[in-house]
């Protein structure tokens, strides 16, 4: 079989993984394996030896599909489903465990290539080239584009690494944001909602004696309808509580800030898609704005980068 592997093309097949092998202890088996005539080798190990690639990045998942392609019996990946058809290696739809080592070589490929064209320019020149295309020019435009199994395969593991990263970033900010702002007679009343989104249970990210607040981490780039959507959903939100305590939602840089209190946008209209227990809230008019409710509700806006200038 041919495959390819950090932007070579190599060949492989069961008769010199089996040569190559045949001499040698297979060593400490740990967490995935291959059976090789009836010996079960450490996965990684084994598809060194086969290929003669000791230097190359790869992982675990990478090995365990192409030992399988060939044949060979292997170790289970973790929440395994079936392999997508017709790809040049196999690869399970499930993400295996992956060592730190497997881990480091998968972001520094992914750092190599998207630090070699930027993405938003990579894909406008795939998209023309696959407009009008055929089969013959589609694979062309695939082998050209630098989209390797290995690549995609990388990305999966960055992405599971780093798919809680909005949550340790919202609950880190919280976290050093309370003491800069609790005053001296207020505590904290209610747990407050660290992870990002709030529960049935917590209304707010912060409830103390004093005051009710939302935060809202993301940065934005010009273009943030969502956002707009999103925040202003946490201001109504806010507008509810019926106690007298102060009103606070905690955004990171200039441009939030400016929606709420300078937009013009129709507020009705920018909760249209908010649920439906905040669309009509009280003291909100067909032609008010965004800034105008901010301002009768008494939500007062505060930039993060005031208290941790690190933010951007």
């Amino acid at each position: 079989m041919e495959f390819r592997l950090n932007g070579g093309t190599y060949s492989l097949d069961a008769e010199t993984v089996r040569f190559r092998l045949r001499s040698l202890p297979p060593g400490e088996v740990r967490t995935h394996w291959v059976e090789i005539d009836g010996q079960s080798w450490p996965v990684k190990h084994a598809f060194r030896v086969s290929t003669g690639l000791v230097d190359e990045p790869f992982t675990s998942h990478f090995a365990v599909a192409a030992f399988r392609r060939l044949g060979f019996r292997t170790s289970r990946l973790p929440k395994e489903v079936p392999a997508a058809v017709g790809r040049s290696l196999q690869r399970a739809q499930a993400r295996p465990t992956t060592s730190e080592d497997e881990s480091l070589a998968a972001y520094r490929r992914l750092d190599r290539f998207l630090s070699a064209t930027p993405l938003t320019e990579l894909l406008a020149r795939l998209e023309a080239r696959l407009e009008g295309a055929d089969r013959r020019g589609a694979q062309a435009t695939l082998e050209a584009s630098g989209f390797s199994d290995e690549l995609i395969d990388s990305s999966l593991i960055v992405r599971e690494r780093i798919g809680m990263l909005d949550s340790l970033v919202h609950a880190a900010v919280i976290t050093h944001v309370i003491p800069l702002i609790l005053e001296d007679d207020e505590h904290v009343l209610r747990r407050p909602s660290l992870g990002a989104g709030n529960d049935p249970e917590r209304v707010f990210d912060l409830e103390t004696t004093h005051r009710v607040a939302e935060f809202k981490l993301s940065s934005w780039k010009g273009s943030d309808g969502m956002r707009q959507r999103g925040l202003f959903a946490d201001v109504v939100g806010l507008s509810l509580d019926r106690t007298d305590r102060r009103r606070e939602v905690y955004v990171v840089g200039t441009l939030p800030v400016r929606f709420l209190t300078e937009s013009k946008r129709n507020a009705a209209r920018t909760l249209s898609k908010a649920a439906i227990r905040i669309r009509s809230p009280r003291g909100l008019s067909e032609a008010m704005t965004v800034a105008e409710y901010t301002r009768q509700a008494r939500v007062d806006v505060i930039d993060l980068t005031s208290l941790l200038p690190e933010l951007r």
